[in-house]
């Protein structure tokens, strides 16, 4: 049973900062600055996890799994990059530019969980049930702490899976996810799920904007 879970968003990707890309599943590498973030990220992990025993994941993608290399290199740990991981699929759209998606996009149909922006793309139901699948595996074969480097949607996902929304609250609440942000869920002592951090980014304060 998972009592320790550590979110990690990777670090600044080259579709983040006006290159024009689509996010999703476009494999858009780390920036300089991206880079500099998951070193950041790596040496406050160490500080909260140190070097036990963790189970290790992250999204194959490689902006999520280089940040999960080099988060790794400081923990002395390997990931275990995973499909499954992935932010949501974006179809048709993905290694398109923005300009280019919007011409194929689908205008908002309700219900809205069912809406599937781009042709071959995941609805919103689609992609929380694969998330909630991987997370209800993981719960039941990993160790009680575990760390996951992935993508925006999928931490909240995550999040919904943890605090186990309803479908009507999983449509309606929202969370900030930074780049590089650490967002830490725990069991207390009274067995309640908590979040304790949230969308940290305390310790990308010296970097550079």
């Amino acid at each position: 049973m998972i009592k320790n879970l550590y979110l990690v968003r990777h670090g600044e990707a080259e579709h983040l900062i006006g290159k024009g890309l689509t996010g999703g599943w476009t494999d858009s590498s780390l920036t300089k600055k991206g880079r500099t973030q998951a070193h950041e990220t790596g040496k406050s992990i160490l500080n909260f996890l140190g070097k036990i025993d963790v189970g290790f994941y992250c999204s194959d993608l490689c902006r999520a799994n280089d940040s999960a290399e080099i988060i790794g290199s400081y923990i002395d740990k390997k990931p275990v990059a995973l499909i499954e991981l992935r932010e949501q699929n974006n179809g048709n759209a993905a290694n398109l530019s923005t300009e280019e998606a919007q011409k194929i996009s689908s205008p908002i149909s309700e219900p809205i969980m069912d809406w599937i922006h781009y042709p071959n793309a995941e609805s919103w139901r689609s992609f929380n049930n694969r998330v909630f699948k991987f997370m209800n595996v993981i719960e039941q074969e990993s160790m009680e702490t575990v760390l996951i480097v992935s993508h925006r949607r999928i931490i909240l996902a995550i999040i919904h899976w943890w605090l186990e929304f309803s479908e009507d609250y999983i449509k309606k609440v929202s969370f900030d996810i930074e780049p590089s942000s650490i967002t830490y869920l725990r069991i207390n002592k009274w067995g309640e799920k908590t979040i304790s951090k949230l969308n940290d980014i305390a310790h990308l304060t010296d970097i550079k904007l």
